[in-house]
């Protein structure tokens, strides 16, 4: 998530039967912070680019660090451990890099990191994550850590004042979700470094590790809190049993509505914003909302304003989430965004991308300079495609990206889409958007090379919707 900025002014918060565990472990961890140096330096995908600015400032025009950043992206972080048995909405799955974050925030050092990741990665990729991050180290505290680590120390000290809070907030939270977290089990929130006052942060959840940047000038103390309560919820959404989120999922298919599909793909986005941005933020704020932007995406920061007043009610009222909330959800997405059924970016939230041979990481790169996903898989190859069952079973939006063999493998994706069967190739072809029978939108792009990504994903995101007068776009 990117951060949004919140001044907040420091009241007391009193709450009956205070915890005295602490459910929420501040701390700075170097292993960590250099892991997430690397990867702002890479420009992956949920990074700061106020940090990647700072980055590119000290060290574009060292051919060594260049070198270490490129092994380390080559690394692929993408793929992870999925479970089959949980809903298909849901997606529960763990990533290479959660593992990988998980153990970095509880390791003294790389050579303790290098230990407790065995086994995630195959060897030849760990040694070349670890001898990266191992030549990167002396960049990363000359320019970051060094000057840093104290202020940020500093930060954390302030943060530890509101374990009760904190407490609290997750005892009505985990309730509210129905989530399957348990009290013994505490959250490490790691403070990570970017030098400056202003600018762009971002914060991932990962196991439970809670992983806040933090700009190393400000003094956002609550603010830095409503970050931290809000990448919390993400976990105890996450983390409902497998019979809550089937309930879940059946809540949001049962009803009619054509814009359930979307109000689900955003509802856990849009609920941790709720709760984190809104109802913590008014509670410390001495009982006043928060009029300013919650969240820095539109349909997310509007989505979360229209679904507040039943939140709260419900919060208020020790209620936990039930048919009637996701079906006033459900009407309160499609009063708040009428047209988003036909729209590429609402669609693209929950995603399976096909390909022939384009690299994952060119693909995100480009995809995440236009779009927004809070899901997001790739497949290849084309071969057959017409018989995968995540083609035929999977209710997410698909964007087929036809990067070899045009004509061969549009002729294979006619067996899988009978709405396209009558559509003869054309090299001057660019896009064929439809809604299949499944109410899935299908965008097909004919790609003929990496560098056409980004004019690709540029016309689209200018496009903005599709044209369901006809197939064939543009």
């Amino acid at each position: 998530m990117s951060r949004l900025f919140v001044i907040i002014c420091v009241c007391c918060f009193g709450f009956a039967n205070a915890q005295k565990r602490d459910f929420f472990i501040f701390e700075e961890n170097e292993v960590y912070s250099l892991f997430n140096f690397m990867e702002t330096a890479a420009k992956m995908p949920g990074t700061s680019s106020t940090y990647q600015e700072f980055i590119d400032g000290k060290l574009s025009g060292d051919t060594d660090f260049k070198k270490a950043v490129q092994d380390f992206r080559s690394v692929n972080f993408n793929e992870g451990i999925t479970r089959h048995d949980y809903p298909r909405g849901r997606s529960y799955r763990k990533s290479y890099l959660t593992l990988l974050i998980t153990n970095a925030v509880k390791s003294k050092d790389l050579e303790d990191f290098n230990e407790r990741i065995t086994g995630i990665l195959p060897m030849n990729e760990q040694l070349q994550m670890y001898h990266s991050l191992k030549i990167a180290q002396p960049y990363f505290r000359k320019f970051v850590w060094n000057e840093n680590q104290s202020k940020v120390r500093s930060q954390i000290d302030q943060l530890k004042k509101y374990n009760e809070v904190n407490a609290q907030l997750f005892l009505k939270f985990n309730q509210f979700y129905k989530s399957s977290w348990d009290k013994e089990i505490p959250f490490y929130v790691v403070l990570y470094p970017i030098p400056g006052k202003n600018g762009t942060t971002t914060a991932t959840p990962h196991g439970n590790a809670l992983c806040i940047g933090s700009l190393t000038d400000a003094n956002d103390t609550v603010g830095t809190l409503g970050v931290t309560l809000h990448e919390m919820c993400h976990i105890l959404y996450n983390e409902q049993s497998k019979n809550i989120q089937l309930e879940f999922e059946n809540y949001f298919k049962q009803n009619q509505s054509q814009y359930s599909k979307l109000a689900y793909s955003y509802f856990n986005e849009a609920m941790a914003t709720v709760l984190g941005n809104g109802y913590a933020y008014k509670i410390i704020n001495n009982n006043i909302l928060d009029k300013q932007d919650w969240y820095n995406n539109k349909t997310i920061n509007l989505f979360a304003k229209a679904i507040y007043p039943l939140t709260e009610k419900y919060l208020k009222a020790n209620r936990s989430i039930d048919k009637n909330f996701i079906d006033e959800v459900v009407k309160k997405f499609q009063e708040t965004f009428p047209d988003s059924i036909y729209e590429y970016a609402p669609n693209f939230n929950t995603l399976n991308i096909y390909t022939e041979q384009l690299n994952s990481n060119d693909i995100f790169d480009n995809f995440f300079s236009y779009f927004d996903a809070n899901s997001i898989g790739i497949s290849s190859p084309y071969k057959n495609v017409s018989q995968s069952s995540k083609l035929s079973e999977e209710e997410s939006s698909f964007l087929m990206l036809i990067d070899t063999h045009h004509q061969e493998n549009f002729e294979e994706l006619k067996k899988a889409f009978p709405e396209i069967r009558n559509i003869k190739y054309n090299s001057s072809v660019q896009n064929i958007s439809f809604y299949d029978a499944k109410n899935r939108m299908i965008v097909i792009l004919f790609i003929s090379k990496k560098e056409d990504l980004n004019a690709a994903f540029e016309k689209l995101a200018e496009y903005r919707e599709i044209d369901k007068t006809k197939l064939i776009q543009y």
